[in-house]
């Protein structure tokens, strides 16, 4: 892991070295002086090799100095990225279970009563939720629940003003404004959850020895949750060790739709203004969390598999 998450920071820093100088636009405003704009490089270490930069910041980042934002009033790292991930993790945890608790039993219960009624219904379901486009599903919500009936808000994370209000009545007013957003991002989710979980379901009962357990009498309940389903888990914790960095990194098109001021908006923000300390950040951190998350799925193999033991 510690050689990969180095060859992933040498890779992205020197990527986003390609973009240039973030303080060469400067030099277009007639009222900046080039003297000092070369002070800023100099300060930013924008004068020296690439690699040298590299080094530099690498250093920073392991040692927990995350420096300071380009563009942003020269506010920390820490700070920017803390704000942001609160509310990312609000969304993204939310949307996560729903969508995980949800469809993943249907799935398997689709590949049980497979052609039936119950399992073209959730087939029909799945593949909407996975085709619909985000930022056209979320403008529908927004137009019918959000202007035309007034349920609920259209944006944003809480009411201003309600910071001071009690415990209850913040909780409720923030999690009024977590429904539309979270239905979108869980409708997605399912869809590809209800797919996986039916297909790998689907290629466990038909082996030998899912048919060798029925043969020998056992009870269909015993062949399904303590046979098959066990060994059915095996592709879905994969996709969920590879769904860790989506918690963290957001949604940027539903952020965006939502006035939410998440990971995914900030690190486009950054990007797009050649935040490079901001931006490295996060990138780093989302690419973090991948490998972690492949190092818990491989874990948790042998949690749901009895072949599998690590000595």
């Amino acid at each position: 892991m510690i050689p990969l998450f180095i060859g992933v920071a040498l890779v992205t820093f020197f990527v986003l070295s390609l973009v240039g100088d973030p303080f060469k636009e400067m030099l277009l405003n007639p009222r900046i002086k080039p003297e000092d704009v070369e002070r800023l490089r100099h300060a930013w270490g924008f004068d020296r090799p690439v690699y040298i930069r590299f080094f530099k910041w690498f250093w920073s980042m392991i040692t927990g100095n995350w420096g300071v934002s380009i563009f942003a009033g020269g506010k920390p790292v820490t700070e920017l990225i803390g704000i942001a991930i609160k509310y990312t993790l609000r969304f993204s945890i939310a949307a996560l279970v729903i969508s995980f608790v949800i469809a993943v039993p249907i799935g398997i219960y689709s590949a049980l009563h497979q052609y039936t009624f119950f399992d073209y219904f959730f087939t029909f379901i799945a593949f909407f939720g996975m085709s619909m486009p985000t930022f056209w599903f979320g403008f529908i919500l927004m137009m019918i629940f959000g202007v035309r009936l007034g349920w609920l808000p259209i944006g944003g994370v809480m009411t201003p003003g309600i910071e001071t209000a009690p415990f209850w009545a913040r909780f409720l007013d923030q999690l009024k404004y977590m429904i539309l957003p979270v239905t979108v991002l869980s409708l997605f989710d399912m869809g590809s959850w209800m797919r996986y979980a039916r297909s790998s379901m689907l290629e466990v009962i038909k082996q030998d020895y899912v048919r060798t357990a029925r043969a020998k009498g056992l009870p269909e309940r015993t062949v399904i949750f303590k046979h098959a389903l066990r060994n059915a888990l095996i592709p879905i914790i994969t996709l969920l060790g590879l769904s860790l960095p989506a918690v963290i990194s957001g949604a940027t098109i539903t952020e965006t739709i939502f006035s939410i001021p998440g990971m995914g908006r900030l690190t486009v923000q950054a990007m797009l203004s050649n935040d490079y300390p901001v931006a490295m950040v996060c990138l780093i951190l989302e690419s973090t969390l991948l490998i972690i998350g492949n190092l818990i799925a491989d874990l948790l193999y042998a949690v749901v598999d009895p072949r599998i033991r690590y000595s």
